[in-house]
């Protein structure tokens, strides 16, 4: 299995798990013209509708996506509240009676009789990890996923793999879509890149990325396109196969926002309805602008002067008439906003280092990536690993099983090699604080 590139990694984490927030990516006036200049609340635990700009309930919403043929669940991989969000999702609408077919970002169509096999029974999760390869081409916990899959297992739920093999993306990170071969053209879904608000969405998220960087940018965007052209055919087959569900993909919100990337797909290679649905992060406490301060301030005078607390029927939309946390964005970030508390830390740890196979139980570590747990406690590139916790593993897979199943605040201890020197590294996972703590 060929590694992802250091810009593609980089690329992959922004995208996917939202790191640009002080870009405010959810503010942008781009998407649906009549939507994209008008801002709404996302409140903590409600779900905002933004197409009656309205909030709604649960079952409200259910009964909405039961009637789209494609649904899109964004998600940032490490955070357990927006599985949390897809897994209800998901069980909301099959409990009402719709088939459901999953289509996943993790996964690619060569893998499907293996995702056929989980899903129909066949196999255990250990023989469904090892044949789809997931410790090494998604790298995400998998414990993030397991509630969802297990699900997908009980109710027998199709599950097909709806990216393209990351050697791809690899390949057009490193040397542009100039580099991909005429048999490789042919194979790949078309990569349209002339999407203005697209690619302005994806430089947003990464941080005005062409400002700096205009090449690797170029070939990051390329990327992206391919994958989110990739998804969005991958659900429309989905579809097609099972015409009477509805097929709920799941991948990156960077993939789904403003239904600019597999929507915008869906609508340009299809007739299928569709709709997005995207966890908002709410603070605890909502900063507010020194405007909505002051405006606060006046209706508190008016409702004294009118001896009353009722707010006036005009005062500014961005405000609450409660005390519920809340997030304002752009109208056209997605279809349903679902209002959920912001993550304070990711629920597995992640070591940080990627490592490479051999013939031997050694295994190099071949990329330590700052501001990781590797890398604060001293692991290197080129370090050799023996054992973990007095362990010693048959191949690379038993060994990222263990790491995957590691909690925070257990004691670990990895026997390495380095320059011919054996020593021990022993520690308590913590996370690691950033430059911002």
């Amino acid at each position: 299995m060929k590694k992802l590139c250091f810009p593609t990694i980089l690329a992959f984490l922004i995208l996917s798990n939202g790191f640009a927030q002080s870009f405010d990516s959810d503010r942008l006036p781009i998407g649906d013209i009549n939507k994209k200049y008008n801002f709404c609340v996302a409140k903590l635990d409600k779900i905002f509708n933004t197409n009656t700009n309205s909030e709604t309930s649960f079952a409200e919403m259910i009964n909405d996506l039961k009637q789209k043929r494609i649904v899109m669940i964004g998600e940032s991989h490490t955070n357990q509240i927006h599985h949390d969000v897809q897994y209800e999702v998901i069980k909301g609408l099959v409990e009402s009676g719709k088939p459901v077919v999953l289509a996943l970002e993790m996964f690619n169509p060569s893998q499907n009789e293996e995702l056929a096999a989980w899903s129909s029974g066949q196999t255990d999760a250990n023989t469904f990890l090892e044949q789809t390869d997931f410790l090494t081409t998604w790298s995400h916990n998998y414990r993030y996923y397991k509630p969802i899959f297990d699900y997908c297992r009980e109710k027998h739920i199709p599950i097909y793999g709806a990216n393209v093999e990351r050697k791809y993306v690899s390949k057009i990170n490193m040397g542009g879509l100039g580099s991909l071969t005429d048999e490789e053209i042919l194979i790949l879904p078309h990569i349209d890149t002339s999407n203005v608000e697209h690619k302005f969405l994806i430089n947003v998220m990464m941080e005005g990325m062409d400002a700096t960087m205009p090449k690797q940018f170029d070939n990051m965007y390329a990327a992206q396109c391919l994958w989110d052209a990739a998804m969005g055919e991958g659900a429309i087959e989905a579809a097609k196969k099972h015409p009477e569900a509805t097929v709920v993909i799941l991948a990156g919100s960077g993939h789904v926002v403003y239904n600019l990337g597999i929507g915008r797909i869906i609508k340009d290679k299809s007739n299928l309805s569709f709709v997005s649905v995207v966890t908002v992060d709410i603070p605890e406490k909502t900063e507010q602008s020194g405007m909505v301060k002051v405006s606060k301030d006046l209706e508190k005078e008016r409702g004294k002067a009118k001896n009353t607390t009722t707010a006036s029927p005009h005062s500014m939309g961005m405000m609450t008439a409660d005390d519920t946390p809340f997030r304002i964005v752009v109208r056209t970030y997605a279809d349903y906003l679902f209002g959920k508390s912001e993550m304070k830390q990711e629920k597995y740890p992640s070591f940080g280092f990627s490592l490479k196979d051999s013939e031997s139980k050694e295994y190099l570590i071949d990329r330590v990536l700052p501001q990781t747990i590797a890398y604060e406690n001293g692991f290197q590139k080129g370090d050799l690993i023996q054992s973990v916790d007095a362990q010693s593993f048959d191949n690379l897979f038993e060994l990222k099983k263990y790491l995957h199943f590691k909690n925070w605040d257990e004691e670990i201890t990895f026997k390495i090699q380095r320059d011919n020197e054996y020593k021990e590294i022993t520690f308590i996972i913590k996370p690691v604080k950033s430059n911002d703590d």
